[in-house]
């Protein structure tokens, strides 16, 4: 019985208290809405802001169809390794393998051509869709 009510007086505190604070929701809803005005306020060279954005969204797991359409504003102004190879994390994510392989070769040709040699994570997406 003394278990009974301690566990029910532990669990009515963290009850409370994850109502009581609704300052992540606030910041996840705040955090999305300052992504989508900074990709508003870009300027039509911009192709880092997008990319940013949709990068935040993509690790986040969160708001990916608003993210895709970030990846392609930013590839429309530049294609940059960067914007290729997350262009194929959103494809990878979708289970479109052929198609993210694509665009993770890109972003590799394309470091390469710069003399970059910083290309092992690329390297690594590109075994795992082979798996």
């Amino acid at each position: 019985m003394k278990k009974t009510i301690i566990t029910l007086a532990a669990l009515t505190t963290l009850s409370i208290s994850a109502f009581a604070s609704n300052d992540l929701y606030d910041s996840k809803t705040e955090k999305y809405e300052n992504l989508r005005m900074e990709v508003k306020n870009a300027t039509n060279s911009d192709w880092s802001t997008p990319f940013k954005a949709a990068q935040v969204c993509l690790r986040d797991q969160k708001n990916i169809s608003e993210a895709y359409t970030w990846i392609e504003q930013s590839l429309k102004v530049k294609e940059t390794s960067e914007n290729l190879e997350l262009k194929g994390d959103y494809l990878a994510l979708h289970g479109l393998d052929e198609m993210a392989f694509e665009h993770y070769q890109k972003a590799l040709s394309l470091k390469i051509a710069k003399g970059q040699n910083d290309f092992e994570a690329i390297q690594t997406k590109i075994l795992a869709l082979k798996k």
